[in-house]
């Protein structure tokens, strides 16, 4: 046996197979001596247990020191048995894993598609697209409409829709708010359109400084200008409350900063009062082009007094806007 392995330079299969039939014809065996009595060296003798142990055709004897022959038909019976066994935990791994992709196919990855798809910004340059969503904002709004609105005021064809729009809205139930410019209420005109709001039921309010046009729609949707310096330019249409809602947090801001407005209230000083040299520095430093800030550092107050000499030489002057204070103050020689 042993020169029928040496002989011919051994290969694994040889070696077990003598190893093998050496354990058939002895019965249990020690391992290395069984290995010497063929004549092979450690390392074949390695290689041969090894191929053994893997097909399943040696197993530990009654002492730990030797291996016992198994059949080939129960190695074989017992190869399949763990053959059937690994292919039920691939199995199920494999469901498993399906299971996975489903629930990340299904549930989550369409609810972050949802998410995402309720966030929307859409540059708006044509004047009909922008009215289109000033109808459809309407329709959409369930509990508030709020607005901010710097100054000047539009036409007066603009403001009738716009006190329309809003009867509508109120009779709806929904409220609705806004916030202007203390310079809005300064003259006849401006401060009819305040007062009719108010009848309307809006909640109005002034603020010495508004930033910015604004148009929200609850807490989903909201219309702001592309350029604030260009009234009648690009509009920014803004969908989904991930976005709207710090434009909300503003708005209360600004709200909280603002006063109510009163058709009743005192607009400043009286058309038979005379203005102060505040006023008339005020109106010199704006007949030059000066921003309100730039006369606030020239007069060392604040922007909101600023604001509020301004208002007052506009409703003394009842002019509608402040060029058109420029050119009354000019005419009654005031500057």
């Amino acid at each position: 046996m042993a020169n029928s392995v040496r002989g011919g330079g051994p290969n694994a299969a040889d070696i077990g197979l003598a190893l093998y039939q050496t354990l058939r014809t002895n019965g249990s065996a020690v391992p290395a001596k069984a290995a010497a009595a063929l004549g092979l060296t450690e390392a074949e003798a390695e290689v041969g247990w090894r191929e053994l142990e893997e097909l399943g055709l040696i197993r530990p004897g009654e002492t730990a020191d030797v291996v016992d022959a198994v059949e080939p038909d129960t190695a074989l019976i017992e190869l399949l048995a763990r053959q059937r066994a690994s292919l039920r935990r691939q199995r199920d791994e494999l469901t498993s894993m399906v299971s996975a992709a489903e629930s990340l196919m299904e549930r989550y990855r369409p609810a972050v598609m949802r998410e995402n798809a309720e966030i929307e910004v859409e540059l708006v340059t044509k004047d009909h697209r922008r009215r289109q969503f000033l109808r459809d904002f309407d329709a959409t709004i369930t509990e508030t409409a709020s607005w901010m609105h710097p100054g000047p005021l539009p036409s007066s064809e603009v403001l009738a829709g716009s006190l329309t729009a809003d009867n509508e809205l109120i009779a709806r139930g929904i409220k609705v708010r806004a916030i202007y410019g203390q310079s809005i209420n300064s003259a006849p005109r401006q401060r009819k359109y305040l007062s009719d709001l108010t009848a309307a039921g809006v909640e109005v309010r002034l603020a010495p400084q508004v930033p910015f046009d604004l148009l929200m729609a609850d807490t989903h949707s909201a219309l702001v200008l592309a350029n604030p310096d260009e009234p009648s330019g690009p509009a920014v249409v803004i969908r989904g409350p991930a976005l709207v809602r710090s434009y909300v947090a503003m708005y209360e801001d600004c709200w909280l900063r603002s006063v109510p407005y009163s058709p009743n209230q005192p607009i400043g000083i009286e058309a038979d009062s005379e203005l102060t040299e505040q006023h008339r520095t005020t109106m010199r430093l704006l007949a030059n082009g000066l921003t309100d800030e730039r006369i606030a550092r020239k007069l060392g107050v604040s922007l909101r007094t600023v604001s509020r000499l301004v208002s007052e030489i506009m409703r003394y002057l009842e002019a509608d806007s402040r060029f058109q204070a420029g050119v009354l103050a000019a005419a009654h020689g005031l500057i």
